[in-house]
């Protein structure tokens, strides 16, 4: 005799809508990582408050390079009490400051680049009651080198911001495809 087999039960839809969410949150994690994941390797760091501000890199024709700006802004006066509003003040003024690179070669400009110092995009940002610091803050500006060789950058940037307590900029060099 054939003993009947038990009847299948019906899945639980609650772990089938949380397996489909949880894919579709680790794809927007993705696309979140690829937009804001600098692009190639990490050369170099300038401290845009040193003294000479520059870095020396060895490129390759072709090789672009970009750039990411951690900055610490005060806070302690003219802003915004909320820690939301107190940091939306400071990347307004963020945008309206003026980032400058140069690349040189044997003391002979070969390239400059300008753009504002945020660009609606940050990895990080954490807000103090006297200060917020942005880490991460891709920048739309760019430099390719036309020859190879060692060269010299240069940053200068005029601040909207008035106390800049710590800015570093972070260069990466994107190798050319040959």
């Amino acid at each position: 005799m054939v003993s009947p087999e038990p009847a299948s039960k019906p899945q639980n839809p609650t772990v089938l809508i949380l397996v489909i969410m949880g894919i579709f949150l680790a794809g927007i994690a993705s696309l979140a990582a690829y937009a804001l994941w600098p692009r190639g390797k990490r050369v170099g760091v300038i401290d845009l408050r040193g003294e000479a501000p520059a870095l020396g890199v060895d490129l390759a024709a072709g090789d672009t390079l970009s750039f990411r700006l951690d900055v610490t802004v005060g806070t302690a006066s003219s802003y915004p009490n909320s820690s939301r509003s107190r940091t939306n003040a400071v990347h307004d003024e963020l945008k309206d400051s003026a980032l400058t690179v140069d690349l040189t070669r044997d003391g002979s400009a070969v390239g400059t680049t300008t753009c504002g110092a945020y660009d609606d995009r940050a990895t990080t940002v954490s807000s103090g009651s006297d200060d917020v610091a942005s880490s991460g803050l891709p920048l739309r500006c760019s430099l390719v080198a036309g020859a190879g060789g060692k060269y010299t950058l240069t940053a200068r940037v005029v601040w909207v911001p008035k106390d800049i307590r710590a800015a570093k900029l972070t260069i990466h060099r994107q190798r050319a495809e040959r």
